[in-house]
C-alpha cells in the first residue's frame, strides 16, 4: 500500500519521485525508496497485490493508483536503471 500511495503522491504532482523516495529513505530511514522498490519488485507486481487486495476487501483504499496501471500497459518504470 505504500508504494500504492507513493505513486498517487507522484500522480497529483505533489513531489517528484526523487523526492518522494528521498523523503523515504532520509525521513524515515528506509533502505531504499518506495518508487525504487516497486521498479525493483515490477510494476505490474505492484498493479496485481493491489488488485488481490481490493478484490478481497472491497475498500477504496486498496485501489490501485492509476499511474501504476497507467505504466504497467506502457512497461515503464518510475527511474531509468
Amino acid at each position: 500500500m505504500l508504494i500504492n500511495e507513493a505513486a498517487d503522491a507522484l500522480f497529483l504532482n505533489i513531489a517528484s519521485a526523487k523526492d518522494i523516495d528521498n523523503a523515504m529513505t532520509k525521513g524515515v530511514n528506509y533502505p531504499k525508496g518506495l518508487l525504487a522498490w516497486a521498479d525493483e519488485k515490477g510494476i505490474d507486481w505492484c498493479v496485481s497485490k493491489m488488485d488481490e487486495l481490493y478484490d478481497e476487501y472491497h475498500e477504496d483504499r486498496y485501489r490501485c493508483s492509476p499511474l501504476l496501471r497507467k505504466m504497467n500497459k506502457k512497461g515503464i518504470r518510475f527511474f531509468e536503471n
